[in-house]
This record gives C-alpha cells, sequence and structure tokens, in this order.
C-alpha cells in the first residue's frame, strides 16, 4: 500500500509543458576537403516553433521534450580567401529535436537552470542562393534536384539557458548549438561537383514560453536510492548514539 501511494504521489507530481519558442542565429558549412572550399559564417537565420515538455515524478532524473521548429541552415562559400565574392545559400528546414532537459531548481523553485542535450532531423522545404561577382549581388530561388541536394538531415543538439516561473507560465532563455552528422550536398562521388562532406551547424539564441497543463507546481519527489542511503545513515547514528551512551554510563558506575 505505501508503495502504491508513492506512485499515485509521484503521479500528482509529474508535469506536463507546452509552449511556443522563437530565435535568431547564425549558420556555418563544414565542406570538406576544408583546404578547397573557404566558407563563412551566415548571420540572421531564425527558427520558432512548439514545444512540449514533461517533468517527471523523480528529482535528479530531469525532463524530456519534443519540438516542431521551423529552422533555417546557411552557409557562404567565398570565391578565394582574398576574394569579396561568394555563393550564400540559406534552406528552409521543418526540423524535429528529441531533447533531455537537465535541471537545477534555484530560488525556491522559481528559477530553472537547464542542460539541454538530444537528436534532431529535419526536412528542407525550399531555399534561396545569394551570388556577388564583381559587387554585384543576384538573388534567385535555389532548385533542390534529388540527383544533388540532399532533402534530410540530421545529428546532435546541446543548449544552455535558464527558466523564470511565474505561476503556471515558464519564460524560456536558452543559447542552443546544433551539430549536423548528414549533408546539405550529395557526396561527390554520387554527384561529381559535390563536395565529400558538406554538413551545417547552427548557433541560436532563443525566447520561449512555457505553459502547465497541470493544477499544481513541479515538485520532485527524492529518488528511492536516496531515501534508502539517507534512512540507512540515519539508523547507523542512531545506532553509534546509542553506543556511546552505553559506554558513557559503564564509565559512570
Amino acid at each position: 500500500m505505501t508503495l502504491l501511494a508513492l506512485m499515485g504521489a509521484g503521479v500528482v507530481q509529474a508535469q506536463h509543458y507546452i509552449g511556443l519558442r522563437g530565435g535568431v542565429g547564425v549558420g556555418y558549412g563544414r565542406f570538406e576537403p576544408a583546404s578547397y572550399y573557404t566558407m563563412k559564417w551566415v548571420p540572421g537565420v531564425w527558427s520558432g516553433g512548439l514545444q512540449w515538455k514533461y517533468y517527471g515524478p523523480v528529482r535528479y532524473v530531469g525532463a524530456i521534450g519534443a519540438e516542431m521548429e521551423f529552422l533555417q541552415r546557411a552557409y557562404q562559400q567565398q570565391a578565394g580567401l582574398d576574394s569579396p565574392d561568394y555563393v550564400r545559400r540559406v534552406y528552409n528546414t521543418v526540423n524535429v529535436p528529441l531533447i533531455w532537459h537537465i535541471h537545477l531548481n534555484l530560488a525556491h523553485n522559481r528559477l530553472r537552470v537547464f542542460l539541454n542535450a538530444g537528436i534532431w532531423a529535419s526536412y528542407n522545404i525550399g531555399a534561396r542562393q545569394w551570388t556577388r561577382v564583381d559587387g554585384v549581388v543576384t538573388e534567385e530561388p535555389y532548385k533542390m534536384l534529388l540527383v544533388r541536394d540532399n532533402p534530410f538531415n540530421y545529428g546532435l543538439l546541446g543548449g544552455l539557458g535558464a527558466n523564470v516561473i511565474f505561476g503556471r507560465w515558464e519564460l524560456l532563455v536558452e543559447a542552443r548549438y546544433y551539430f549536423s552528422y548528414g549533408d546539405i550536398l550529395r557526396n561527390s562521388a554520387v554527384y561529381a561537383s559535390n563536395p565529400t562532406r558538406s554538413p551545417l551547424d547552427n548557433i541560436m539564441l532563443s525566447l520561449g514560453f512555457f505553459y502547465r497543463l497541470g493544477d499544481k507546481p513541479h515538485e520532485p519527489e527524492l529518488p528511492a536510492w536516496y531515501l534508502r542511503r539517507q534512512a540507512r545513515k540515519q539508523t547507523e547514528r542512531l545506532q553509534e548514539a546509542g553506543a556511546s551512551a552505553e559506554t558513557t554510563n559503564e564509565s559512570s558506575k
């Protein structure tokens, strides 16, 4: 019965959150061979979307989350080391991150400092291209071809940030890095003019908010192993105190 009661308490304290987020950042292409492709960061890419987060009943485990977001990826290839001419492409993608949200509650549960770690997968839905030649910049849609361009991408992510809690609401600020394993262009063995590797990375700074669906705030329970350890230590202290008292009584006789 006691175990069932503890499980029931955990279910009550577990919480679901939903929210929105948006951010801006920079994109970069890690093309190989690096000696051939001169790359630069592309500022001004942006993201936005829906997010869900679930806090479990046990402390120190953290939360899990999922997002559905629009995310721009980009790269800029210079014509040469000393040349101002370039080709810049910005891809519009639908991105789905799955996240482990590790957090530390501070200020009587009014502030959460967190670390996010996870995986993501994306699909390219369109792109635009800017070309600078002899000081003249032209912009046009970039037509993606399946024989040359790879519409799917995937990778890892890591983020650091904080949530400020106001009742059922949580305000969010996060700096996040998207590390890509997939290539935006197919390997040169498939399409001769492409690089051998072409992953695109992002660094994003985001603001957002969450809304708690449950009635009660998230107050996680201490894990069972920790409670058992604390109980064992308390028993040992009581035994030591009892033995010390007996020694004192024997000495006083």
